[in-house]
């Protein structure tokens, strides 16, 4: 678990509700219709990135693994990442809102037969963007470095 000493708060919560949130568009149902009467039913489940409605999924989840990504490579490798015009605990919680913006639109879009994966999604659609919260407050509280001292 040293590992995880490796991240901050908000890198944390970004990185681990990310790969649920990931693990439920994949894997959970968003819509489950179950037609029929006593023994004898059909059921349907579809995914986050499957209709109705699947292009926002499917932003939400490309946006979800950005957001992943961007925490595996920043903290467990020496990959530089590049300048961006904003910080990027800015750009986690922007990243994060987004992701909470679309599966929100998705969910209204379409409100008829809701499954778990869809309650699961907004509420870890809501902690990537507390995650991206919590980076950008650790940015702006960071110590920068005294003038002449190396890093």
């Amino acid at each position: 678990m040293d590992y995880l000493k490796k991240l901050s708060r908000g890198d944390q919560i970004v990185g681990g509700a990310g790969v649920l949130l990931v693990i439920d568009l994949l894997f959970l149902p968003w819509h489950h219709v179950r037609v029929g009467f006593a023994q004898f039913h059909v059921t349907a489940n579809r995914t986050a990135l499957q209709s109705p409605n699947a292009f926002w999924g499917w932003l939400a989840f490309l946006v979800t693994v950005a957001l992943v990504a961007r925490v595996v490579l920043a903290r467990f490798t020496t990959v530089q990442l590049p300048k961006l015009p904003v910080t990027w605990g800015r750009a986690s919680l922007i990243g994060g809102v987004a992701v909470v913006a679309l599966l929100l639109l998705k969910l209204v879009l379409k409100t008829d037969f809701l499954g778990v994966g869809a309650w699961f999604g907004i509420i870890l659609g809501g902690a990537m963007a507390y995650g991206g919260y919590l980076h950008t407050q650790e940015e702006q509280t960071a110590v920068p470095p005294e003038v002449g001292t190396t890093t």
